[in-house]
């Protein structure tokens, strides 16, 4: 039987890949810092090897050697990745934005700030100053935890 492994997404986090029989076991190496859902681990399927290097949390993410079996493990890990980039993404935009809010904040008087408001609706978010709506910025879609 041949199957396919698609490694370009999470080559830079995958340690090795062992077979063992029937199985694939795919090891990688994430930052310690990284949240692991629940909706990525298949439990029976999944080893957490605990901190591995200074820094890096190893996990073994194991699958039966067929191609249905191994898209999903790969879709498992792929989605760990995704999911963690994204908050890395979003952490660094939020010191960002709390800068940018901290430089108004300085530069207003306290009367202005006090009508300061924030509307979020949909993909839009508004704020208002003075009853005034500002330009509005559009955010990405936001991944179910």
């Amino acid at each position: 039987m041949k199957i396919s492994i698609q490694l370009d997404a999470i080559l830079k986090y995958l340690h090795q890949i062992r077979r063992i029989e029937d199985y694939l076991i795919f090891d990688m190496y994430f930052p310690n810092s990284w949240k692991i859902l629940k909706k990525f681990v298949i439990e029976d399927k999944f080893i957490n090897l605990g901190t591995v290097e200074e820094g890096l949390l190893g996990m073994s993410f194991v699958c039966e050697s067929n191609e249905e079996s191994l898209t999903l493990t790969q879709n498992n890990i792929i989605g760990i990745i995704n999911y963690n980039l994204e908050r890395e993404q979003k952490d660094a935009l939020l010191e960002t934005k709390i800068n940018e809010l901290k430089g108004i904040f300085e530069k207003q008087s306290l009367d202005s700030l006090k009508s300061l408001k924030f509307d979020i609706k949909s993909n839009e978010i508004n704020y208002k100053q003075n009853g005034k709506s500002k330009p509005s910025e559009l955010v990405g879609e936001i991944q179910e935890e």
